[in-house]
C-alpha cells in the first residue's frame, strides 16, 4: 500500500462533507468521484499495509478531505460495525426481534457521533418517538450479540459471480465493484463469500455420461449399490 506520509499530501480540490455513519469506504469513494479520481487510487492512497489486511489511514484521509481526524473518527462508521447483529431469540416474535435489531443500529449510530434524534429516525426512517424509545431501550450484552459475513455480501451476489465466473482474482474484484458499481465491500467477508464460491464450483456433480449413437449423449443414472 502507500507508504507517503501525511506532510507530503495536499487536500483535494473539492471538498465532500462525510454523512453521519456513513461508512469509511463509501466516504472515500464519494470522495474520489467528485475529484474525478477512480475510487479504487483513493482507497490504496489512503490505506496502509498490515499484517492481517489494509488499513484504513485516518490522518491521510484527514489531509486529502480536509477535515480533521477527530471530525472523520466521531462521524464515520467502521465497517465492521455493520457485521454485528442482535441474535434472534426463539422467545420473541419476529417483529420483536425485528426490533431488537433496530434498537442496536440506533444505539450503535448514537455512541460518540453527537447524532441529533432527528438525524437518527431519518437515517433508519423511523419516527423521533422510535428513537427516544430504542436510546430509552437497555443495551443488547455482549453474548446476545453474533458477527455475520455473508448477510453483507448476499445483496451483491449477482454483480459478484459474473466477476468470478470471468476469473477475476478477490483484489480485481473488489476493484471492479467500486469502480464499476460504486460499492465498497469490506475485503474480509468479500473473502470468504469468494472462497466458498469456488468450493461451491468444484463441489458440483457432474453426471456420468452415456453415449447413444442415434442421439444427443443423456445423463447416466447413479448406480444403485444396495
Amino acid at each position: 500500500m502507500n507508504d507517503s506520509p501525511p506532510e507530503m499530501l495536499r487536500p483535494l480540490p473539492i471538498r465532500v462533507r462525510p454523512r453521519p455513519a456513513q461508512t469509511a469506504g463509501s466516504y472515500i469513494s464519494e470522495l474520489a468521484r467528485a475529484n474525478h479520481i477512480r475510487p479504487t487510487l483513493l482507497h490504496t492512497l489512503v490505506s496502509e499495509q498490515t499484517i492481517a489486511s489494509p488499513k484504513l489511514n485516518l490522518e491521510r484521509l484527514a489531509v486529502l478531505s480536509g477535515f480533521p481526524v477527530d471530525i472523520l473518527r466521531r462521524t464515520l462508521a467502521s465497517p465492521a460495525a455493520f457485521l454485528i447483529r442482535v441474535k434472534p431469540s426463539p422467545e420473541r416474535t419476529d417483529a420483536e426481534n425485528d426490533q431488537a435489531q433496530l434498537f442496536f443500529r440506533i444505539h450503535q449510530d448514537a455512541d460518540g457521533r453527537g447524532l441529533t434524534v432527528r438525524t437518527l429516525a431519518e437515517r433508519h426512517q423511523v419516527s423521533r418517538r422510535t428513537v427516544r424509545r430504542a436510546l430509552k431501550a437497555p443495551r443488547a450484552h455482549p453474548h446476545e450479540l453474533t458477527r455475520t459475513n455473508i448477510r453483507v455480501i448476499a445483496p451483491f451476489k449477482h454483480l459478484i459471480t459474473p466477476l468470478l465466473e470471468e476469473g477475476l482474482t478477490p483484489t480485481a474484484t473488489w476493484d471492479r465493484m467500486i469502480n464499476d458499481h460504486g460499492i465498497t465491500l469490506p475485503r474480509g467477508p468479500l473473502g470468504t463469500f469468494i472462497n466458498k464460491w469456488h468450493l461451491d464450483q468444484a463441489r458440483e456433480p457432474r453426471p456420468l455420461i452415456s453415449i447413444n449413437r442415434n442421439g444427443p449423449p443423456t445423463p447416466q443414472p447413479p448406480l444403485n449399490l444396495q
